[in-house]
């Protein structure tokens, strides 16, 4: 099934939400299992990409202009090439959700436990709110 997830940080100048695809092949039962699935395709991701850097990097004039369009020009290369734990992933995400550290809307619906049923259909979104800690007094 195809879902789409998009992100937003609070504070942020940009107003426009890019969706990303995204596909769940276990049934999803509770919020903690598609957390679970989504953090499992992240980091397979993230480890499959530290692995097919290529050993000789070089611009075209067509990424050229595509970075000086974005404002950052790069090789594309990481600087840490280290491997992700996923165990060590899937238990930040639930220590983060349980935290409070970010927010979950599937469509237009605030979910707010890890334990709620989900029902999902195709081309649901689910938007993920970064929420970020204020510093400073209040008196």
């Amino acid at each position: 099934m195809r879902l789409f997830y998009q992100q937003k940080t609070i504070g942020k100048k940009s107003r426009k939400l890019q969706k990303f695809a995204f596909t769940i092949e276990e049934p999803v039962y509770t919020l903690k299992d598609l957390l679970l699935q989504l953090v499992t395709q992240e980091v397979q991701n993230f480890n499959e990409k530290a692995l097919d850097t290529p050993l000789h990097i070089y611009l075209t004039e067509e990424l050229l202009e595509d970075a000086v369009h974005h404002g950052k020009i790069h090789f594309g290369e990481k600087k840490n090439a280290t491997v992700q734990s996923l165990e060590q992933a899937k238990s930040t995400v639930i220590q983060a959700f349980e935290d409070e550290l970010f927010l979950v809307v599937q469509n237009e619906e605030h979910l707010n436990s890890l334990t709620t049923p989900l029902t999902i259909q195709e081309d649901d979104v689910f938007t993920f709110i970064k929420l970020t800690m204020l510093a400073g007094r209040i008196w």
